[in-house]
């Protein structure tokens, strides 16, 4: 048996990755009342006295099996999922005496879910089941938040537990292209029918968006929001850059750091920590190592300039020139390549090739509550151990820096997104010999980069070493910059073909004049962040962001699934399954709805495990 990528692999060792078996969201929507009552927690639905009692399981016959099983499931799921602000106080009309005295046909006329009749009917015509969904729908009505944040359940054990409803129905930009939540109701296909969504994707759906986001010309002010708590100003070392709109942490060992952070995380922003380099092993992470341990390793290498694959290189071709202009390879016409590992170390765990390397990052890295593969507010710790691990990383980004002016239209990473939240380390940075005038042009790269003048003052005055200019923009903006980008290639006479998309196919840099096109017809303004040596950036899921390296720069990242951006991993692994099959982004490589679904599953057990507390 062959997997897409086409290796060999014995039937007897495959494992199931993506069942929820029996009836298990039966089972939990009954828990999930139970312990509401228990603890007292207020109920986001209309069903809030089923504390004691269960959900109806589907019917033997099979004339009713189907109708019963839709409004079993409907039953349990709504009070996890549904959000109405109407069905937060019961209602004691006679309406409501008769859902109870007969909720399947209630359920089937009034829940969210009333499209699953018509799919399950045999009569609807298969053709209508496999048409590609609508993507313009009407927008949802604006609905409130009424619980507080998954983190604070995970984290510690509180006098007043919360539901996971607070993570998951938070705000989700609506794109022009259509929202999940709209896919529940069915959309309309090309031929104006009604499409039949496929059920548990939907169903997961209705859990992470279920609400449009607030006016976005209403900014936080996350500085001002952090600073109203005295003891974590005084307590916790940090700064403020990006025209404080960027939180820096300036301790990433402080034990404290994780309540700063989130404050301004929740609200997606990116977060940098400094002074990595400080109690890393900087031995393990210089250039020479690498090439001594891996020099002999056959690798691809990219030339950034042109994004032409070169083959028939090895390791050490790269690093023989990372510091040294004159080993550099050359074009045809003998210009300096600026080149890039790409996808190094390749289809190994980072901990089997480099386990030293690994303990150094990981015993290190900051904020390990979110950040380590057991971490707390890691959502992926919460995946059972006899799934198949998705691939967190870490993963490494080695390349040469883009110095001259000519450079400065280039990207060592183009813009594009990624579909879970990343650490970034900048573990070395590298000046290479022979490069004149590199300090100079640095600087101009940085100005013309929109740094503002803290950054600079990090660079002239305190003489940090800078490896990389990024610049990371808000999730929410997603939709604006793609726009931009569809009619830049309008402009130039370029197609834009529906299975692709100008930000996932990572083909375009931002320069300066599209980032002043962005924020004058857009709205639209990023952050610009230099990551100098011992920088950490943390990047939200769902932001759009590209890197342009100053020098030569190695760095390591670390992916992870925080409960403040669950949302954006649910809404982009839908995105990416309507890319083009040979699309690196295809395939759901996260497994966003097991780690939604075991997470939900855990703060339920954790409840359980803590009635007895209960005070009578």
């Amino acid at each position: 048996m062959r997997c897409v990528k086409g290796q060999l692999h014995e039937p007897d060792n495959l494992m199931p990755t993506q069942i929820i078996p029996g009836t298990a969201l039966y089972d939990v929507g009954d828990i999930v009342h139970s312990v509401r009552g228990k603890w007292g927690i207020k109920a986001n639905c209309p069903c809030s006295n089923r504390h004691s009692k269960t959900s109806p399981k589907p019917a033997i016959k099979e004339e009713r099996k189907q109708q019963n099983v839709i409004a079993a499931i409907s039953l349990s799921l709504r009070p996890l999922f549904h959000n109405k602000p109407s069905d937060l106080v019961p209602s004691t009309s006679t309406k409501t005496t008769d859902t109870a005295a007969n909720p399947a046909s209630s359920v089937l006329h009034q829940n969210p879910f009333s499209w699953i009749t018509e799919f399950a009917n045999p009569s609807v015509n298969k053709e209508n089941k496999d048409k590609v969904l609508a993507s313009t729908v009407k927008n949802e009505t604006k609905q409130s938040s009424l619980f507080p944040s998954l983190n604070c359940l995970l984290a510690k054990p509180t006098s007043t537990l919360h539901t996971f409803n607070s993570l998951v129905l938070t705000p989700v930009p609506n794109s022009s292209t259509g929202s999940l939540r709209s896919l529940l109701n069915g959309g309309q296909t090309d031929s104006g029918q009604k499409s039949r969504p496929k059920i548990l994707d939907d169903i997961f759906a209705s859990i992470v968006q279920s609400k449009v986001p607030s006016d976005s010309s209403k900014r936080v002010d996350v500085k001002e929001a952090v600073g109203q708590s005295a003891v974590l100003s005084q307590e916790v070392p940090h700064s403020w850059l990006c025209d404080n709109r960027l939180l820096c942490l300036q301790d990433p060992t402080h034990k404290n750091n994780w309540n700063i952070f989130r404050e301004c995380w929740k609200q997606g922003q990116p977060v940098m920590v400094s002074g990595m380099h400080k109690i890393l092993n900087s031995d393990l992470w210089k250039p020479e190592t690498f090439r001594k341990e891996f020099g002999e390793q056959e690798v691809e290498l990219v030339n950034c300039r042109t994004n032409e694959i070169i083959t028939g290189t090895t390791v050490g071709d790269f690093w023989n020139g990372f510091e040294d202009l004159s080993k550099r390879l050359k074009t045809k016409d003998g210009e300096l390549m600026v080149l890039k590992l790409k996808d190094w170390p390749p289809g190994q765990d980072f901990r089997d090739m480099m386990p030293t390397r690994f303990d150094d990052l990981m015993n290190n890295i900051p904020l390990p509550e979110y950040t380590r593969r057991i971490g707390k507010l890691n959502l992926a710790s919460r995946l059972p151990d006899y799934f198949v691990r998705p691939d967190l990383g870490p993963k490494m980004y080695n390349a040469y820096g883009l110095i001259t002016d000519e450079d400065r239209k280039y990207g060592t990473t183009n813009l594009h997104l990624d579909i879970s939240d990343a650490a970034n380390v900048m573990v070395y940075v590298g000046i290479p010999k022979g490069e004149p005038d590199h300090e100079k042009a640095v600087l101009q790269t940085i100005e013309d980069g929109d740094a503002d003048e803290q950054t600079i003052k990090r660079l002239v005055e305190e003489k940090e070493k800078p490896g990389a200019l990024w610049h990371i923009y808000s999730a929410k903006d997603t939709d604006k910059i793609r726009q931009l980008l569809k009619k830049v290639a309008d402009e130039q006479g370029h197609e834009n073909p529906p299975d692709h998309d100008p930000i996932h196919d990572q083909s375009s840099y931002l320069d300066r004049p599209l980032r002043k096109r962005l924020l004058q017809e857009y709205g639209v303004q990023g952050w610009a962040i230099v990551q100098f040596l011992g920088d950490a950036v943390f990047i939200p899921a769902g932001a759009p962001h590209q890197v342009h390296n100053l020098y030569s720069c190695i760095k390591v990242a670390e992916d992870f699934v925080s409960p403040e951006h669950v949302k954006h991993c649910f809404r982009l692994t839908q995105e990416f399954r309507y890319l083009s099959n040979t699309h690196t982004n295809h395939e759901d490589k996260l497994q966003v709805k097991n780690v939604i679904f075991h997470a939900v599953k855990d703060v339920v057990g954790m409840l359980k495990t803590h009635e007895s507390s209960i005070k009578p």
